[in-house]
């Protein structure tokens, strides 16, 4: 699979040149706000001056008469006040409040501006809104009272010009241009609170939108920094993938379509990966009369020939039933390479899961074993033939032995003595063989008991008799603690599982220790025999190899304590035919127990 593609890059926040402040607006929207608290004090004021001055440039033409040149003078004089005070105060250390004063005198520059151009017949009216907006579009309900108050004093200073003008026409004028005031005031102060309001919310997702796009930026960082991680783990593991080349490993998806195929692969069932990956299924190296033999009972029908995906499913499932707990699963398989020849090989099925938990696929490691069969074969052929050559000879030594002990010629003391020690050395040498020979017989499935009547207590008695001067000469002290138990059993074979057991403890029981052999019924009619002892101990994780054919405890080669491993892979081997079951506790430096279970009928027998 190809490494994945860099990610792209993310940029941290918008550039300034990007934001809202460029983007298209009403032109109304854009004097509100101008005129609201976006526009500084002096944007604010240069609207009405700017009227004012084309008001001013108006003067001389027709129809537009000043009747009296000092408040048109006054008029000019306010309105550059406001605009010097405007651009000179520091508005900004001072009390909201104070700005109001500007529209004030572009009110009263307005009423001024009436008073010269001929009061209520004055064609300049209509400027005094622009400061009525100004005033309108601060915070507070209280400026739009003034300014309707200021709009109508605009109004009644008409009356200073003209004496003779009806007060009722006066009074009924302010009224109308203060009520249109006060419409104004209020349309102008409501929107820019919405305004406002809109604003704070504009800028509030603008600080959010900055922490995201940081927090985003932040994120593509870690997810590249992931990414390259995980590109590099994955080189990593498929250059060890590539490197296996004595064992295949195959990745696969759910369906068991081949995925992964190194080179171990192609060298072990001969295709080349093109071949494989995306077009075969994990199925098709199986023997497939292998495969639905371990299917069992549980198989499914055979499926007509639109249904192969499922059943190809149902094959696949059958291969990795095993692995569906979690745990591994090893089994010997055999494997058909691509030129039809079989190989037998020991394979090993994990599966693979997705970040969800789901299953994704299976990891086979499959390893040639062909070798390893055809050497424990040729070790049993060996043990077998040895083993036969050599137990003919010693039978025939220790017959000898006993005609010469037996013999009516009389042996001095110092040749009983040699003879003693030669018979014990034929008959340790008979049991090894006797003992190689009972294995063969296991491994080549030919193993068998006879079962009988059998007083257990009696066989267990015996042996520790003929243990106790093994055990006297050791120092340790030998424990029998025999019950009656009586059931259907081989007595020589149990009688073989006896001593083992009895020989091992007092082995590997130092001088002073003790081993305790004790045999009580069971309620079933069966029995359990206990072989304890205060010795060295076994590691706890050699425990479970502990029954394998030649197989010695580490302690036990450290301390060069003579035996070959066959004695409790024997003794294991006569419980199971018995239907029974061995149990080993041990502790290291303080003792091991050997409990040994036995039903009161060997299977066979019930």
């Amino acid at each position: 699979m190809s490494p994945a593609a860099p990610l792209p890059a993310v940029p941290a926040t918008a550039p300034p040149e990007a934001r809202d402040d460029d983007a298209p607006t009403h032109p109304l929207s854009d004097l509100i706000r101008r005129l609201g608290p976006e526009g500084s004090v002096l944007e604010r004021q240069l609207p009405f001056a700017v009227l004012f001055a084309v008001a001013s440039a108006t003067f001389g033409l027709p129809g537009v008469r000043v009747t009296d040149t000092a408040p048109v003078v006054v008029a000019a004089g306010l309105t550059v006040l406001s605009l010097v005070l405007a651009l000179a105060v520091p508005w900004r250390r001072l009390p909201g409040g104070a700005e109001d004063v500007l529209p004030l005198l572009q009110i009263a520059a307005v009423a001024a501006l009436r008073m010269g151009t001929g009061g209520l017949a004055s064609p300049y009216a209509a400027l005094v809104y622009l400061p009525v907006i100004t005033l309108s579009a601060r915070p507070g309900r209280a400026r739009i009272v003034v300014a309707t108050l200021g709009t109508a004093a605009t109004v009644l200073t008409s009356t200073l010009v003209d004496p003779d003008v009806e007060q009722d026409v006066v009074v009924l004028r302010s009224l109308l241009v203060a009520a249109s005031a006060l419409a104004i005031s209020v349309f102008v102060h409501e929107m820019t609170q919405r305004l406002r309001a809109h604003n704070r919310r504009l800028q509030a997702l603008q600080v959010r939108q900055a922490g995201l796009l940081e927090r985003t930026r932040q994120a593509a960082v870690e997810l590249q920094h992931v990414a390259s991680a995980q590109r590099a783990a994955r080189e990593q593991l498929i250059s060890v993938i590539d490197s296996a080349t004595e064992q295949a490993i195959i990745a696969t998806d759910r369906e068991g379509l081949v995925e992964v195929f190194n080179p171990g692969a192609e060298r072990l069932l001969g295709y080349a990966q093109g071949e494989v990956v995306g077009r075969r299924h994990l199925t098709d190296f199986h023997l497939r009369s292998e495969i639905d033999e371990r299917r069992g009972p549980h198989r499914a029908a055979p499926r007509p020939d639109g249904e192969a995906l499922a059943e190809q499913r149902d094959l696949v499932d059958a291969l990795v039933a095993p692995v569906r707990s979690g745990s591994a699963d090893v089994r010997d398989w055999t494997y058909v390479r691509a030129d039809g020849t079989h190989v037998v090989v020991r394979l090993a099925v994990t599966r693979r899961l997705e970040p969800d938990g789901a299953v994704g696929g299976y990891v086979v490691v499959a390893t040639d074993v062909t070798a390893e069969r055809e050497a424990a074969r040729l070790k049993d052929q060996f043990i077998g033939l040895v083993s036969h050559e050599l137990r003919t000879p010693l039978t025939s030594v220790l017959g000898y032995l006993e005609l010469l002990m037996d013999g009516t010629e009389p042996l001095s003391d110092e040749q009983r003595e040699y003879l003693t020690i030669v018979e014990r050395n034929a008959r340790r040498q008979l049991r090894l063989v006797s003992d190689l020979l009972l294995s063969a017989q296991v491994d080549a499935g030919t193993f068998a008991i006879s079962p009988q009547p059998t007083d257990l207590a009696a066989v267990a008695r015996a042996s520790v008799a003929s243990a106790a001067p093994t055990a006297e000469q050791a120092q340790v002290t030998l424990v029998a603690e025999l019950e009656e138990a009586r059931l259907e059993a081989d007595p020589v074979r149990l009688g073989q599982v006896v001593d083992n057991l009895v020989s091992n403890a007092l082995k590997f029981t130092p001088a002073g220790g003790t081993v305790r052999v004790a045999l009580t019924p069971l309620p079933d009619g069966g029995a359990r025999l206990a072989v304890s002892d205060t010795g060295i101990g076994i590691p706890a994780d050699e425990l479970a190899q502990l029954t394998g054919r030649f197989f010695r405890a580490t302690n036990a080669t450290r301390r060069a304590i003579p035996g070959v491993g066959l004695g409790l892979s024997i003794t294991k081997a006569v419980v199971d035919a018995h239907g029974g079951g061995m149990e080993i506790r041990s502790t290291v430096g303080e003792g091991t127990t050997f409990l040994v279970t036995l039903p009161a009928v060997p299977p066979g027998e019930r």
